[in-house]
């Protein structure tokens, strides 16, 4: 994951709904709108063509005091790959 920096895809439409916790997110290339819990929606924010390994400590440092490390970054690295094939984010090799 290291190899790859991540950014919001292309296009992209998104409102916060912070009453719900969630990002809405309309992906025009696969026509659909996403609803990001907060994690998502946090995973999401730190992907400013940012590297994997990064995005993933920076959110396990945000839930050290609820979630083990180990945990927390295997979460993140899941959740960025779902973002990826749910067309919510683009990757590009570092």
């Amino acid at each position: 994951m290291s190899e790859l920096r991540y950014s919001p895809a292309p296009g992209l439409r998104t409102r916060a709904v912070e009453e719900a916790g969630a990002l809405m997110v309309f992906t025009p290339q696969q026509p659909k709108v996403h609803w990001l819990n907060l994690s998502g929606w946090y995973l999401y924010e730190l992907s400013q063509d940012t590297d994997g390994e990064r995005i993933a400590a920076d959110y396990a440092d945000a839930v050290a005091a609820q979630v083990p490390r180990e945990d927390a970054l295997r979460q993140a690295r899941a959740c960025l790959d779902d973002l990826v094939a749910r067309g919510v984010l683009a990757t590009r090799p570092a």
